[in-house]
């Protein structure tokens, strides 16, 4: 009887310590929630009694860059820009910058047949995101919305713990990132990429912004938040440069050696002029062949011509430097090379101004490599002067021959020509008059 009361006494002893355990467990189960409930309340009180930042984010310094040389890349350089527009507001607490996403659109026509490719600048004008925050990866695919755009995409993660980088509230903001768009294409599509930011998802445009330390012993404890809001915030790429002028045509046409450019506006905008930039396909120089005034402010059509006289042999590009009145630039790129031939006969043309005084010039074309002579001779049949008197290679050329040391009167110039087994002798007359 006695070893049944102890039995039962130590098993009541068991149940009890069994609820005691149970309950304790209880206890602390209600304690953690109402720990993780009060965490979480006061996460939403620390994230919402700020105002949250608001900005405008443009698209600038939109630069084009057509290589014009074959086997060359052509590039658009473009600047995204974050202005932080409510920093004077009351209730609008200090944040710092935390990443990015972009999401920009541009006309696939830029590619002119080459294969397109993005790259970032990492040396950003001062005052831009320091490299640690800079978007570290881009690229260009089809835009998927179908609209047959191309997309330009980046984007970059929050970093960990505090960056103390503030984006800026004077204008035009920060630069938090410079790019590059290339295409494989010595010459671009177009002038202006008409750059555009997307909003819609899931392939939009958004920067993020990170609060202070939501425990001030614990640096690293901060909260991440997106700025998408397009009623308070402004995705604009109204601060493209526009434009001075909008160019409708350029086309070349050669006869023999004399290349032909034609090209016309449909609007100009404080437009100088245009210098006309020759290079060497394969090369990188450019030289300057001429200059044709602008017509500063219109808005009907204006049509332009530039002819020139080359005397080597070859192929050519060809480029427009549009100068404005404030000395700003933008070139516009002939599509496909200019070849001058060699010539197929020996010719020599009529001097010119004729009559003259005192100078006049003389072209003459040989087709092959050989010695060139023109001489000068009075009417009495007297040898007064060598103009030429040496080996030429095959191609075009021009002399000048200034007349001052002789009398008015008739003369006349004879070119002898040899090579390639071949002679050609012409003669002609000229008319000098004082």
């Amino acid at each position: 009887m006695r070893f049944l009361g102890i039995k039962f006494v130590s098993k009541y002893m068991n149940i009890k310590k069994t609820l005691l355990i149970n309950q304790n467990k209880k206890t602390m189960k209600n304690t953690f929630k109402l720990f993780v409930t009060l965490f979480l309340l006061a996460l939403t009180l620390n994230s919402s009694y700020a105002i949250p930042p608001t900005f405008n984010m443009t698209i600038t310094n939109v630069v084009t860059q057509p290589n014009g040389v074959t086997g060359a890349d052509s590039v658009v350089q473009f600047d995204v820009n974050m202005l932080w527009t409510n920093s004077l507001v009351p209730g609008v607490d200090p944040y710092e910058y935390g990443s990015n996403q972009l999401d920009i659109t541009f006309n696939p026509n830029i590619a002119n047949g080459g294969t397109l490719a993005a790259s970032r600048v990492t040396a950003l004008p001062p005052g831009g995101l320091p490299s640690l925050l800079q978007t570290p990866t881009v690229q260009v695919i089809p835009n998927p919305d179908g609209s047959g755009n191309m997309l330009f995409q980046g984007s970059s993660i929050v970093p960990n713990g505090a960056n103390n980088f503030n984006i800026s509230d004077v204008f035009p903001g920060t630069c938090i990132g410079r790019f590059k768009i290339r295409t494989s294409s010595h010459t671009l599509g177009l002038t202006t990429a008409d750059f555009k930011f997307q909003l819609t998802p899931p392939n939009n445009t958004f920067p993020a912004y990170m609060l202070p330390p939501l425990d001030p012993d614990d640096p690293d404890n901060q909260l991440a938040a997106g700025l998408m809001d397009t009623v308070v915030n402004h995705y604009l790429t109204e601060q493209n440069p526009v434009l001075p002028v909008e160019l409708a045509s350029f086309t070349s046409s050669t006869n023999k050696n004399t290349v032909a450019l034609t090209w016309a506006t449909t609007r100009e905008t404080n437009n100088q002029g245009f210098d006309i930039e020759r290079s060497v396909v394969g090369t990188t120089d450019w030289s300057k062949a001429g200059y044709v005034a602008g017509n500063g402010t219109v808005t009907e059509t204006k049509n332009y011509t530039f002819s020139e006289r080359l005397s080597a042999p070859g192929h050519y590009s060809y480029r427009l430097k549009q100068i404005d009145f404030n000395g700003n630039v933008e070139y516009f790129v002939l599509n496909g090379e200019v070849e001058v031939g060699i010539p197929s006969v020996y010719s020599v043309s009529q001097n010119y101004p004729n009559p003259f005084n005192p100078s006049t010039k003389i072209d003459y074309d040989i087709p092959y490599d050989g010695k060139v002579s023109i001489l000068l001779y009075d009417i009495s049949g007297r040898e007064v002067g060598k103009l030429v008197n040496e080996v030429k290679t095959a191609g075009y050329y021009t002399v000048q021959f200034n007349a001052s040391n002789l009398s008015s009167g008739m003369y006349f110039y004879r070119i002898t020509a040899q090579g390639n087994s071949q002679n050609f002798t012409q003669t002609k007359k000229m008319v000098l008059i004082k």
